[in-house]
């Protein structure tokens, strides 16, 4: 799991370079008093909502792949690293993807907490669709359904995995690709749980 996660890794920060070049142009930087601001006119708010959709389209794709190979692991498959470097679902994915983000970026918007809310009721949405061959819409409901149904266990799941994510952030490098696979197979193996599907035994 640690080759795919470093090259997705490194796939993130090419494009977060790529992407705060092309939004560069469009963005005016004040400063004084060592404080800075940044604004952008209509042409830089078109640019970035287009690069934010762009970014949400292939994080999709690439967690079709990692997820799918997560799947794997849980149905008790042979994995190989090519597991984690196979896109499935993509559309359904992407759907999803961009949907659940609309709603959590709304309730962000909106104010902080409807937002927190959103997230931890769509965060089995692409394991959703892709367990269960879903759609993506119905990958959001099915999410949202568990959790409804479940809020205590998947808030804590969700804060668990942003723990993880935390710490992993906080170490950099090597935390981070000990972190991702971590919160990735602990958010498989909760919707698993849940929703009263089987997880195959580790095997060593």
């Amino acid at each position: 799991m640690l080759v795919p996660t470093l090259v997705f890794g490194l796939i993130y920060v090419v494009l977060q370079v790529i992407f705060r070049m092309i939004e560069a142009p469009f963005t005016d930087v004040e400063g004084g008093d060592g404080s800075y601001s940044f604004s952008m006119g209509g042409a830089g708010i078109l640019v970035s909502l287009i690069v934010t959709l762009v970014g949400v389209v292939i994080g999709a794709v690439i967690q079709s792949a990692y997820i799918g190979g997560m799947l794997d692991i849980a149905n008790g498959a042979p994995v190989t690293i090519g597991s984690f470097f196979r896109p499935r679902n993509v559309g359904n994915v992407v759907i999803a993807s961009v949907v659940s983000s609309i709603i959590v970026g709304i309730g962000v918007v909106l104010c902080v907490i409807p937002g927190i809310i959103a997230s931890i009721m769509l965060m089995f949405t692409t394991v959703a669709v892709l367990d269960r061959n879903l759609s993506g819409i119905d990958g959001v409901k099915a999410s949202f359904e568990l959790a409804k149904a479940n809020f205590g266990p998947v808030a804590l799941t969700w804060l668990v995995v942003l723990v993880v994510g935390f710490v992993g952030a906080l170490l950099i490098g090597i935390g981070l690709l000990v972190a991702y696979p971590l919160l990735s197979l602990i958010t498989v193996y909760a919707w698993r749980r849940l929703s009263g599907s089987q997880v195959a035994p580790l095997t060593p």
